[in-house]
């Protein structure tokens, strides 16, 4: 079994809202497996943690719930940031980000969040992880505002991407450069030309959505604070570098964005998707 599928966070969340039947969600999950392993993208996994993180003490059930639901599957697998995930699985080379790696993912931050009672001790580091002799507690907490500012460094480093794609040009600048940009700013690697080859087709499908976002803005004032979802979304379709993976999304729009992809067949809608499993 080497296809794997991973969810955009609108499916844990509208699963937890009841969006989506939970019934409907346990269907799909039971037939994944033997086909499709299942992992968890960094992407979605923060993407939920930053509303943990950012809503207020009464959102904070609601938000572990939809976590829960994405992770507590049975042989979960959690995936690398985007970059390095390019760095390590497609090129090779050795991880630089450890306070972000899947197994402290897996085995530190999840056992936190999930013990934790609200998200005073979350942030105070007052998670009980343990009781000892003598009254003695071992807590935990979790570096919400090191999970921010990492939010906000892959905002602005969007922004310079876009500003790439502008550049005062009415032309979308080629896939060669969008991979030396990647490279240089993202995976940490050296642009030679057999790392930019590699990556440009790799990032075909993440470079159509950049043409697509580059499009909208030569045709009036692109936003960014009103479009940060699509920053997310470039970097889920980073993950599609490996031929292996499937993104299942609700985002119909997103899919659209795609027509001109060479993997736009890897990027499934979750009703479509949930029919013909």
């Amino acid at each position: 079994m080497t296809q794997s599928v991973f969810f955009d966070s609108q499916i844990p969340i509208s699963v937890s809202d009841g969006v989506i039947p939970a019934a409907d969600w346990k269907r799909v999950l039971e037939k994944l497996a033997g086909r499709y392993r299942y992992r968890v993208s960094f992407t979605t996994f923060m993407e939920i943690v930053n509303a943990l993180a950012g809503g207020d003490e009464d959102h904070f059930d609601q938000n572990r719930k939809r976590l829960l639901l994405l992770t507590d599957v049975e042989a979960c697998e959690f995936l690398p940031m985007p970059g390095q995930f390019i760095r390590t699985v497609m090129l090779g080379l050795p991880p630089e980000r450890p306070e972000f790696s899947p197994e402290r993912l897996r085995g530190e931050w999840m056992p936190v969040i999930r013990r934790a009672r609200d998200k005073h001790d979350l942030l105070s580091g007052n998670v009980v992880m343990e009781s000892l002799s003598g009254g003695i507690d071992l807590t935990c907490g979790i570096d919400l505002a090191m999970l921010r500012k990492q939010m906000q460094d892959g905002k602005q480093l969007w922004g310079e991407e876009l500003r790439l794609a502008k550049n005062g040009h009415k032309e979308m600048p080629p896939a060669e450069l969008h991979a030396e940009f990647i490279l240089q700013f993202d995976v940490h690697a050296p642009g030679t030309r057999e790392n930019v080859q590699r990556v440009s087709r790799c990032l075909d499908a993440a470079y159509c959505h950049l043409a697509q976002i580059h499009h909208q803005s030569t045709k009036g004032a692109y936003k960014f604070d009103s479009n940060l979802q699509d920053w997310i979304d470039n970097q889920q379709l980073m993950y599609l570098a490996d031929p292996d993976l499937t993104f299942v999304t609700a985002d119909r729009r997103l899919i659209a964005k795609l027509g001109k992809s060479l993997d736009r067949q890897r990027v499934r809608e979750f009703t479509e998707f949930a029919k013909t499993i």
